[in-house]
């Protein structure tokens, strides 16, 4: 709990940004300029009160780091102080994801976004406690709710060395929010405009990764993307709807 003023401060700021822009497009231009002040001074106080001079946090923790990146809350020299604390923590894990809820679905972007592409597909790649393919290599056919639900004993996690008695799941949603890098990274698809009237298809090379696919259905039909790198040649196919826009 002692670490909820990031977390929460950042969501603050992220959400107050996402009123702002909504109040634009419905017109509502005070609500706009209302909403994109809060969402600038919550971010100013997030890097004056809660980081220190060289941008570090106290105590550490990769979520500390990865959504003012992600929320887009810093800017400049402070973007990539942050961006190298978040990689140096990463790798004295050795690429084992240390977040929770708030950062899990982030945590990859952070890194990529910010110039440490391949950082981030070791991260997904480690299949050792706790990352998302030791879940799948001890036979995990959806997401868990704790990283270690099934330890590398062979013994479950159900929360009594922390207060938290009788809490597991081997079916839970939250961390599994990885796809979206798959999707969005990998086979690149990314919405420009709502609905994605607009879309980019850029897709993320690295990890040693040789081909990858994916497919989202929109309003206005299937959008595809199917790449390959071999012999050192790149090939890739995408589908575009009718009536939509695509910046490959």
């Amino acid at each position: 709990m002692g670490r909820g003023k990031w977390t929460a401060t950042a969501c603050l700021a992220n959400s107050a940004r996402i009123v702002s822009q909504i109040a634009e497009l419905l017109g509502e231009k005070e609500d706009a300029a209302r909403y994109a002040r809060l969402s600038r001074e919550t971010s100013e106080a997030y890097r004056e009160i809660l980081m220190k001079n060289d941008c570090t946090v106290k105590p550490e923790f990769q979520t500390a780091y990865i959504l003012p990146l992600y929320y887009q809350m810093l800017s400049g020299e402070d973007r990539q102080k942050t961006a190298a604390h978040l990689v140096r923590l990463i790798r004295e894990n050795d690429y084992h994801i240390g977040t929770g809820f708030p950062g899990t679905p982030f945590v990859l972007f952070a890194l990529a976004d910010n110039g440490y592409e391949e950082d981030a597909y070791r991260m997904l790649l480690t299949d050792t406690c706790p990352s998302w393919l030791y879940e799948m290599k001890v036979g995990g056919t959806t997401i868990w709710e704790r990283w270690d639900a099934l330890r590398e004993d062979g013994t479950c996690n159900t929360g009594a060395d922390d207060g938290t008695g009788g809490m597991v799941s081997f079916n839970h949603y939250a961390s599994g929010a990885v796809g979206d890098f798959l999707y969005r990274r990998i086979a690149g698809m990314e919405a420009l405009e709502g609905g994605y009237k607009s879309f980019q298809i850029k897709p993320l090379i690295g990890g040693g990764i040789t081909w990858a696919k994916g497919r989202v259905t929109t309003a206005y039909g299937v959008i595809s993307s199917e790449w390959e790198w071999k012999d050192g040649i790149f090939t890739i196919m995408v589908e575009v709807p009718v009536g939509t826009t695509c910046h490959l």
